[in-house]
This record gives structure tokens, sequence and C-alpha cells, in this order.
């Protein structure tokens, strides 16, 4: 099962990374995702790994980097009853120093079978504006810097 959701935000991929990167800062953008605590090695490397809080429903989730190349992408992976969890945040230049910021969160394993439609479009609603929050303090910075 696979959950996406894209934006195009004025700025380019490093402003959106450097804001993304920052998840001390999560929480500011809405209810959703509360932030990130990295527990071993190096921030953003991978190997590395994190504890990921969530603030809706309040929860720890376990994070382990999978892919980095900072500005451009990041993958982690968790796993929790049963579902393993692959969450993957994209930033592609686009022309006009713009770029596409792009959210992929593949779910998999046997716990998948008690999600429902009904909670995947509730998760949705609560990922896209906390996306779009980061999306609109990317372009703020941006803008400011210009």
């Amino acid at each position: 099962m696979k959950l996406e959701h894209s934006t195009t935000a004025k700025c380019r991929p490093e402003d959106a990374w450097g804001v993304f990167a920052d998840a001390a800062r999560w929480r500011e953008w809405g209810s959703l995702l509360a932030g990130m605590t990295w527990t071993q090695g190096e921030p953003w490397q991978p190997g590395s790994q994190g504890v990921i809080e969530l603030a809706q429903p309040a929860f720890k989730l376990k994070a382990t980097v999978k892919e980095s190349a900072p500005p451009e992408r990041v993958v982690w992976t968790s796993e929790v009853m049963g579902v393993k969890i692959e969450s993957a945040f994209h930033f592609v230049a686009q022309p006009g120093d713009t770029t596409l910021m792009r959210a992929a969160i593949e779910l998999s394993g046997p716990g998948v079978f008690f999600i429902n439609d009904d909670m995947k479009k509730k998760g949705m609603a609560a990922f896209t504006p906390w996306f779009d929050a980061l999306r609109a303090r990317a372009e703020q910075l941006a803008a400011a810097r210009t």
C-alpha cells in the first residue's frame, strides 16, 4: 500500500531540505509530527537511527535512515504492529527556482490488512497540511533571502 503527496514550492531544494531537516521544528507545521530525536549516528546519514514523535495520535516510532542524499532525498524505514513502513521524501529542482516536493509512504506486512480506506484518508488528511506548511515555510525563508 502506498500513500503519496506532492506539491511545488517556490524555492530551491536546499531551502526545502533545510526546513525539513530541522526536525526539532516539525511541530510548528501542524498537529501530526512533533519531531525526531537522533539516537545513533549522524543525523540524516544512512544507518543513523532516531525516534519520530507523532503528536496525533501520540506515539513514538523508531526509524532507521536507509538512503540519504541531501538536499534531494531521504528514505527511512520503521516497523510497528506488523506494518513495515518506508517513508521517502524527495526535493527535486524544477525550472525557475522551484522544487517538486514529494512524499511517499509505503506500507507492507501482515498488519496492512487492518488499514482500511477511512484510516488512509484520515492519515493523508493529517499529513497533507503538515507537508504543505513545510513548503510554505521553505518559500517564506527563500523569499526573505532574496
